[in-house]
């Protein structure tokens, strides 16, 4: 089986207050808002401030984004939100809340699906990203389960 390649940074720009525009090689491009991270803790208080925010640039070899010697953020990190907020992929936490509204184990969702279990354990814990394909696959079966697909 092959693996996706990991995210690496080409470029990073400024597009509004706490909203980066990222540059992917080999994954395109994605508008990533900050400023709930930003906001949601103390560790990144100092971006708060649009002038610190704004000193983003891409660190060694495209693994960061950096803004000075003590703040950086993983590319890694910084490709799953911004397939969260793009709406291609679930969070671990709206797959996790899929598969218990519908009353189904891990072994079930996974038969549901057509991965396997270990997946699902993947997926809820967050150590791999939901594909967008399993994510209009858990569509599919709420269509189904409501009766809107014929």
């Amino acid at each position: 089986m092959s693996r996706a390649k990991p995210p690496n940074i080409v470029a990073v720009e400024l597009v509004a207050n706490h909203v980066l525009r990222v540059s992917w090689r080999d994954h395109g491009v994605d508008r990533i808002d900050l400023g709930p991270l930003i906001f949601a803790g103390q560790s990144l208080a100092a971006l708060r401030t649009p002038a610190a925010f704004a000193m983003a640039a891409v660190g060694e070899y495209g693994w960061t984004i950096v803004w000075n010697d003590d703040l950086e953020l993983d590319a890694d990190q910084l490709f799953r939100l911004g397939r969260y907020q793009a709406g291609e992929s679930l969070t671990p936490e709206s797959f996790r809340a899929w598969r218990t509204r519908h009353g189904l184990s891990q072994r079930s969702a996974a038969d549901a699906l057509g991965i396997s279990d270990r997946m699902v354990k993947y997926y809820e814990d967050g150590s791999h990203l939901v594909p967008k394909t399993v994510m209009l696959a858990c569509a599919g079966y709420d269509a189904l389960r409501s009766g809107i697909a014929a």
